[in-house]
């Protein structure tokens, strides 16, 4: 995933669904149903895991809630069916993480990115969302 898009994606959460404004849809619509699940599979799981702690005993994944909008669409990959109709619909990025006596360490940077978007970085987005794919 590249750099800055996911700062984007979370920074359209926060200014409409999490204030509970709807999001808008590919034909600037509001979402009249908003998403009821996101599935991830096995194995994006488990390579987002394997960046945490090897040990497995102080690593874990931290989920960020975002929001899909125009720009941020192209994090889904083009030949997903119904792609479009994730504009404007909540979603999740998991970002690997420890936890450390200093509390809650990401791995890579994927919280404080920056505008960049020409590098990827250490997390992981793209779940199968619901609507629109019930």
């Amino acid at each position: 995933m590249k750099k800055g898009l996911i700062k984007k994606f979370r920074a359209y959460y926060s200014n409409h669904g999490q204030i509970n404004i709807p999001g808008l849809d590919k034909d600037d619509k509001p979402i009249e149903k908003q998403t009821d699940w996101v599935w991830f599979d096995r194995e994006t799981i488990e390579e987002a895991l394997k960046r945490a702690d090897a040990d497995g005993k102080v690593g874990g994944l931290k989920m960020y809630f975002g929001q899909y909008d125009k720009e941020t669409i192209s994090m889904i990959p083009a030949d997903r069916p119904e792609r479009e109709e994730y504009i404007g619909r909540i979603s999740l990025v998991l970002v690997p993480t420890n936890k450390t006596e200093d509390g809650l360490q990401e791995i890579g940077d994927a919280k404080d990115s920056g505008d960049s978007e020409e590098e990827e970085e250490d997390a992981f987005n793209g779940g199968l969302l619901c609507p629109p794919n019930c």
